[in-house]
């Protein structure tokens, strides 16, 4: 006896063979940050955690991974999520202040008066961008005047653990210590007055009056550590190396040649130093 099977069930057959097909070859991928991927069928994502089981051994045992492992999860909907670690992660810095205000509490010492600006970029890492005003502030050498201005601009980098527990986080976006590379560019006009006295074959005194203008630029990599209280007050101190040079206008200017924000660079030597104690504030 030959059977025979209808053209509309013969339809159903196929869509039915193509569907449980599809389902079965449906699963998640999973890739890990030691560049692990694995197959899987994800059943719950966790706070801290993923458990999953292996496809189409839905009876088997859940095994469970932790998210710091995991770099992305691809669904088998094509939908793909990024798994960040919890220390950066932006979302938990959200209701913190991104932004900071700060001056050189010692520059006015120096003869120079400093502001600066912070923002986050994103968990360990932020910029840094300064101007300074040359010629005020405390000045012990009155034949001596300088008026002219400098900026500094660099890129800050907060040192992280070197190993995490699950859930850790920075205490601040800003807090904590870091290491800055930045660069720096200042030019200034100085005059110079001076007497010459002299006693033979008379007494007698000329004045003598030099103005210069001073152009100096450096490159520093600085070492510092930044406090933050309360979310609202900031405590930063530093100490930086480099490299310095300068030009100036006079050609009998014999004396050394006073740099703002850095020190060193002379003829002799092009290695520089600097250094400061920032207090600041910060804003939204």
């Amino acid at each position: 006896m030959k059977s025979t099977i209808s053209l509309p069930k013969f339809f159903f057959l196929i869509a039915f063979l193509t569907l449980s097909g599809f389902a079965a070859s449906a699963q998640d991928t999973i890739y890990k940050r030691n560049k692990e991927i694995i197959q899987a069928k994800i059943i719950e994502i966790g706070l801290d955690e993923i458990k999953y089981k292996m496809p189409n051994y839905e009876d088997g045992p859940t095994i469970v991974i932790a998210k710091d492992q995991i770099w992305k999860i691809v669904f088998a909907s094509g939908v793909t999520q990024l798994m960040t670690p919890e220390m950066f992660n932006p979302e938990n810095y959200a209701s913190q202040k991104k932004n900071a205000l700060k001056t050189d509490f010692l520059a006015p010492m120096f003869r120079h008066l400093t502001f600066i600006y912070e923002r986050s970029l994103k968990p360990g890492q932020s910029i840094e961008a300064s101007l300074g005003i040359i010629g005020i502030g405390y000045n012990p050498d009155k034949n001596v005047e300088q008026s002219g201005a400098f900026v500094r601009f660099g890129f800050k980098f907060i040192k992280s653990p070197d190993y995490y527990t699950r859930g850790m986080k920075y205490a601040h976006i800003l807090k904590g210590s870091y290491i800055r590379p930045e660069i720096l560019f200042g030019s200034y006009s100085e005059t110079n007055t001076y007497q010459e006295y002299n006693y033979y074959p008379y007494y007698y005194n000329t004045v003598t009056t030099i103005n210069d203008r001073i152009t100096y630029g450096a490159i520093q990599l600085s070492f510092g550590k930044q406090f933050i209280f309360e979310d609202s007050f900031l405590i930063d101190y530093y100490v930086g190396l480099g490299y310095a040079f300068s030009s100036h206008s006079a050609s009998n200017y014999e004396s050394g040649i006073p740099y703002f924000g850095v020190t060193g660079g002379s003829s002799e030597s092009p290695l520089s130093a600097s250094g400061g104690l920032r207090i600041g504030f910060l804003i939204k």
